[in-house]
């Protein structure tokens, strides 16, 4: 049972309690208090004949006592039941604050279980450049090799949960018809709902959030892409899917810098068909959308060493490794 479902018992009891407390009440003040004091008014007027208590003075008195119990019963049972509900107040108001007590620990556990795959991501992806980057015969066979690497580990640290549609992406940057723009081509994924990579969608540049992410060269943390008047903005754009609604909700985007390169390699993505499962707000905790900036941040070096091998055709070590 849980805590609100507590309280809507107890509160449900109290209400009970109240109701039969005014019915008791009312019998009491009717038939005791009321009844006994009239009882006690006409007996006033009759007296004793003998110099002893007739009958009906006998009974006079008795109607007094029946009045002062029931005044003792109402003055009682009215305190004991205003006790009562206070006491039940306070209960629920301290149940509440441990609850609460309990759903922040239970988030700090959470928040420290992805901070632990994320560090085991720069782990995985660090040492895969130093094993990876001299062997792999092109940059885009490095990328996915890094990327197959921490897959796992960053589906958990984003926070996903087995029901949730979600996806993960690496796009890069390739020549477009245009010759002024271009398009970013899916070259690794991991999603909840599988599918081949030569289905994922190819994004102009300036169309979509990846598309938009690598346009400004900045990141782009969407809580809800169904909120009023960010279809217009983010939208796919004439390349929208007919499940589009329902499966990408809440997204993120984050552009592949990497040094000596005028714009982003590419742009590492991430969605989510739960809205508010990335949001730009500065909540407490480590935030799900920090793994796809690691695996941005690590690809961008993994190119940037690629890049210093071919034009010197000499290793590139990691500087400060252990």
């Amino acid at each position: 049972m849980s805590f609100d479902e507590l309280k809507n018992r107890l509160s449900n009891a109290r209400v009970k309690n109240a109701r039969s407390v005014a019915r008791a009440s009312w019998w009491i003040k009717g038939a005791a208090v009321l009844g006994g004091a009239a009882i006690a008014g006409i007996c006033q007027f009759t007296t004793w004949g003998s110099g002893t208590p007739s009958s009906s003075s006998i009974l006079g008195i008795a109607a007094c006592v029946v009045v002062f119990a029931g005044g003792i019963y109402v003055l009682a049972t009215e305190q004991d039941a205003a006790q009562a509900i206070e006491v039940a107040d306070s209960a629920v108001e301290e149940v509440r604050a441990a609850s609460a007590r309990f759903d922040e620990l239970d988030e700090f556990f959470e928040a420290y279980g992805r901070l632990i795959e994320i560090y085991q991501i720069c782990l995985s992806m660090r040492g895969g450049i130093e094993q990876a980057v001299i062997g792999s015969p092109n940059i885009d066979q490095l990328v996915v090799t890094l990327f197959d690497l921490v897959s796992r580990q960053i589906s958990i640290a984003a926070g996903f949960q087995q029901a949730d549609r979600w996806t993960i992406g690496v796009y890069k940057a390739v020549p477009s018809a245009n010759p002024d723009r271009a398009d970013l081509k899916c070259i690794a994924q991991e999603r909840a709902l599988k599918c081949e990579l030569y289905e994922a969608r190819m994004w102009p540049e300036g169309v979509g959030i990846a598309g938009i992410a690598y346009s400004n060269a900045r990141e782009i943390v969407l809580p809800d892409l169904q909120a009023e008047g960010m279809q217009g903005v983010f939208g796919p754009k004439g390349h929208q899917r007919t499940y589009d609604a329902e499966r990408y909700v809440s997204m993120v985007a984050v552009p592949i810098q990497v040094a000596g390169h005028a714009k982003p390699w590419g742009v590492v993505t991430a969605t989510s068909d739960r809205a508010g499962h990335f949001a730009a707000a500065s909540n407490p905790g480590i935030k799900t959308d920090e793994p796809i900036r690691a695996v941005a941040a690590f690809i961008g070096l993994a190119v940037a060493m690629w890049d210093g091998i071919q034009r010197t055709h000499t290793p590139v070590a990691l500087v400060g490794r252990p």
